[in-house]
């Protein structure tokens, strides 16, 4: 490990790069921030470009670990430091990794075991990652995004995520008539989570491979795309509750789903 002259200009090159990958501006980049993001990045095998350290941070053993792992660091005065953090509460560490490559053109060889997720129009990058984070837990192979919707490896979506996006394959840019045809070509059924569906959720088997549809908390799926696809669920809820948040109720089907998979297997 060495580390370079410490950085106490706001200005720096180096910080200015950062930055613009903070701001989603630097294309094939992603801001990665915090201690247990770090690690998890790491861990993950994430190809790390660059990684910042704060002065104050160095005390710290969990830091101080991480900051073992790198060849060359930069430590960073304080006062620049806070010019490069997303966070009110920052941990002192910031990582610039290289964006996870999983390209619409790679969707033909995804191998699908039992499920996997499409997200319509999801625009709150919060939301993205619960749902990212709730999929890698309950066993999805795939997760796929809509044009229009937040960006998974936002620094948003990275925190919400708590680093699922790092190992979970997630395909963006992906439209609806291109899903519904990939589904049908890999023999999945395709299925969308709906407030005016018959079916509940519970009756459903699970244990045939799905792609699980949502769209998004303001406006679900339009009428023409829930034509498209081969069925319709309802999570049954008591009166006077209108729907769920995004992620609770993908988390609520998908392990369900996950459940009747792991009573098949035993």
């Amino acid at each position: 490990m060495s580390i370079s002259e410490m950085i106490t200009s706001r200005d720096n090159s180096s910080l200015k790069l950062a930055r613009r990958v903070r701001e989603g501006k630097e294309e094939g980049l992603i801001f990665v921030e915090g201690v247990r993001l770090a690690e998890e990045a790491l861990r993950s095998g994430v190809c790390i470009r660059d990684a910042f350290f704060s002065e104050q941070s160095l005390e710290d053993k969990r830091i101080g670990i991480l900051l073992s792992q790198f060849e060359d660091a930069k430590i960073v005065s304080q006062k620049a430091f806070d010019s490069l953090v997303d966070t009110e509460t920052p941990q002192g560490i910031v990582l610039i990794g290289e964006r996870p490559d999983h390209s619409i053109d790679h969707l033909d060889h995804m191998v699908i075991r039992h499920i996997a997720v499409y997200l319509d129009r999801i625009n709150n990058p919060l939301n993205l990652g619960a749902v990212i984070r709730a999929a890698e837990a309950a066993g999805v192979d795939l997760v796929m995004t809509s044009p229009g919707s937040a960006d998974a490896f936002s620094s948003k979506s990275i925190r919400a995520s708590m680093g699922s996006c790092f190992r979970l394959p997630i395909v963006q840019g992906v439209d609806f008539g291109q899903m519904v045809r990939w589904a049908g070509k890999h023999g999945l059924r395709t299925t969308a989570a709906d407030l005016r569906s018959s079916s509940n959720y519970i009756d459903t088997d699970w244990t045939k491979k799905r792609i699980l549809i949502f769209g998004s908390e303001a406006h679900g799926l339009h009428d023409r795309e829930l034509e498209m696809v081969d069925e319709r669920v309802r999570i049954s809820m008591e009166n006077g509750v209108e729907s769920l948040n995004l992620a609770v109720s993908a988390g609520i089907i998908l392990f369900e789903a996950k459940r009747q998979r792991d009573t098949t297997i035993e």
